[in-house]
């Protein structure tokens, strides 16, 4: 059997050799003479085909020199570059600087102005309530993205046309309309709104993301605000003030509406905002308009918390689903996210107000905090849910070493054998992306859901070394106050300063005693996989211990103690990116509200002296 096979194989690779010989043979081809040869080898390149080129550039390559610095780019230990390129994974193939974060470019905020004379004659009392209201109208508006800037006399005079207004009679309310316009003219194009008036409504609204791209091609008025808002350019404004003082109607008119033709006007419907004008107050809160009555200064301040309250309650219905505090690794981590729990607790409960049970105006369906409760959860991983707002508490590697290995005697040797690489941002983004994609694309996810549009309005993200330190004396000690007024601008109402004492609340209001611990005819909600035991006393105590050992290792100069800060950086990259997108983007947001603080310093109107009289 072996030789027939094998002479088969043979006859095969004889038969293909014949083929590859009778098809491989090559045609004759004829040879010209010598003479007919060109004389010159250069004659040949007059044959050679041009063809057009286009010249790339490739703008993806990689910068050989840093970028320049930029304005109002460092606070602490931070530094950041803002570019479209913020969703590079890694910042420093763009800075060419490991400490220098890529962030997205700010967004324009457009202005929105208000006018308060000042020069009226008040007693301290009143002017104190007037910087309360005028505090709660500038961070509710800074909140949602603009730029509030308050106005008086002193801009209105700066307007060519203010000349044209003296000398006439006019009604009281007119000449405070026709200043307040007068004002907003010579400052230019932008929002006009009273003091009184604020944004009701999430941030993605779409009222509120039209007003904010800051292009208003028309004179535009607000339906059933009557005068407490307009958007226009300022050609427009001073069109309109010409309009009014050329008018017969100047003499007998009490609000500039009755004087304009209000064909003039684009009317818009204004259901993200709520108005707190005498009308209001009087048809929907009668309560108030009694104490009002009564009692102005103390009126006033019950509408200031009242209009503070609308605001939280707001923001609660927003979030219907609850708060999450994430612990991605909660086995060693209760010291690590107490801050951010107790932050969560304060915006969970219900605001001070005259009438717990009220609505905004312009939100008579509400769900007032006395009517429901808002959860706090602890999950592991961040989750995609428009109505559930997430805190996130972004620990640095070697902190997260530290805590998850129990000891601060940490080597490299430990760090390279026994600890998994980029643990907590496999965690926070699990739900979203799965286990199965490495730290640069995770990064990038985790840069979108901090800084984009969409991420930042329903989420905040803070790191371990900018939260107050966490004590294991007291799980309710307060937060430091500082630190709560910047976050009242971040979320643009006053946070309560302390959670409700467990076993006390004041009718209508419901106290933890009240809370039910599930819902009628329901067994009692299980306990969730991924909640660890509550650790003893003991073991917090050494969670804070080491949490607090830790900042000093992070934030340390000395070379020593920095070689085992740099290895735990080095083995954890896409953490180490997270901790600082996230530290840098929380640091510019707070040097952009204190520069624009420091910029309204420069409309200090006369006699007023340095600064603004209202400045906090």
């Amino acid at each position: 059997m072996a030789p027939r096979r094998f002479s088969t194989y043979l006859l095969l690779v004889g038969f293909f050799c014949v083929l590859l010989f009778l098809y491989s043979s090559s045609e004759s081809v004829s040879i010209p003479s010598s003479g007919a040869l060109p004389q010159k080898p250069s004659s040949f390149t007059g044959k050679v085909p041009k063809f057009n080129i286009p010249s790339f550039h490739f703008s993806f390559r990689t910068s050989s020199h840093k970028p320049p610095e930029q304005r109002n780019s460092t606070s602490g230990g931070s530094s950041w570059y803002s570019d479209w390129t913020w969703l590079n994974p890694f910042s420093s193939s763009i800075t060419l600087d490991e400490n220098r974060s890529v962030l997205p470019p700010l967004a324009p905020r457009p202005p929105v102005y208000t006018y308060y004379d000042s020069e009226l004659q008040k007693d301290k009392n009143s002017i104190k309530v007037d910087q309360e209201l005028l505090s709660t109208w500038r961070r509710a508006w800074w909140a949602h993205g603009f730029r509030p800037v308050v106005l008086g006399r002193a801009e209105a005079r700066k307007n060519l046309l203010f000349e044209r207004m003296q000398g006439m009679v006019l009604s009281e309310s007119l000449d405070f309309e026709l200043n307040r316009w007068l004002a907003w003219g010579h400052m230019g194009s932008g929002l006009l709104a009273s003091w009184h008036c604020v944004p009701m409504a999430a941030g993605d609204d779409s009222l509120l993301s039209y007003l904010r791209r800051g292009q208003y091609p028309t004179l535009t008025r607000f339906e059933g605000l009557g005068t407490g808002l307009f958007a226009a350019e300022k050609t427009h404004i001073n069109d309109a003030i010409q309009e009014i003082l050329s008018s017969s109607k100047i003499k007998t008119a009490k609000t500039i509406l009755e004087v304009l033709n209000l064909e003039r006007f684009r009317t818009e419907q204004a259901s993200a905002i709520a108005q707190y004008d005498s009308a209001t107050i009087t048809g929907k809160y009668p309560a108030l308009a009694e104490k009002i009555v009564a009692t102005p200064d103390g009126g006033r301040l019950a509408l200031n918390k009242m209009i503070n309250s609308h605001l939280h309650t707001t923001w609660q219905n927003v979030f219907s689903t609850g708060i999450a505090v994430l612990k991605p690794l909660p086995a060693h981590t209760t010291a690590l996210i107490a801050p951010s729990l107790h932050l969560a607790n304060l915006l969970a409960q219900c605001p001070e107000s005259l009438i717990p049970s009220s609505c905004p105006p312009n939100r008579p369906k509400c769900s007032p905090c006395v009517s429901s409760r808002v959860q706090v959860t602890t999950p592991p991983s961040f989750r995609n849910t428009s109505s559930l707002y997430s805190i996130g508490t972004v620990p640095h590697p070697y902190t997260m070493i530290t805590l998850d290995n129990q000891t601060e005697a940490i080597t490299v040797k430990h760090i390279r054998r026994y600890t998994t690489r980029d643990p907590w941002l496999l965690a926070v983004t699990k739900d979203i992306l799965g286990s199965g994609r490495g730290g640069p694309s995770r990064v990038v996810s985790f840069k979108e859901v901090v800084a984009s549009e969409y991420g930042r309005s329903r989420s905040l993200w803070l790191t371990t070394e900018k939260l107050p330190a966490p004590s294991s004396e007291s799980k309710d000690a307060p937060l430091p106050e500082e630190w709560l007024v910047e976050l009242d601008w971040h979320f643009g109402f006053s946070i309560p300063r302390a959670p409700i004492p467990h076993g006390e609340s004041i009718p209508p209001v419901p106290g933890p005693e009240r809370w039910p611990k599930s819902k009628p005819g329901l067994p009692e909600e299980k306990k969730k996989s991924y909640d660890p035991e509550p650790p003893t006393d003991i073991q917090l105590a050494i969670e804070v211990e080491l949490l607090d050992k830790a900042r000093r290792v992070v934030n340390t100069k000395d070379t020593r103690l920095g070689q085992i800060r740099n290895v735990a950086e080095a083995w954890n990259m896409a953490d180490t990116e997270a901790w600082r997108f996230a530290r840098a983007y929380r640091a510019r947001s707070v040097v952009e509200r204190l520069k624009w603080e420091e910029e309204e310093r420069g409309y200090g109107a006369e006699g007023r002296g340095k600064g603004r009289w209202w400045r906090m």
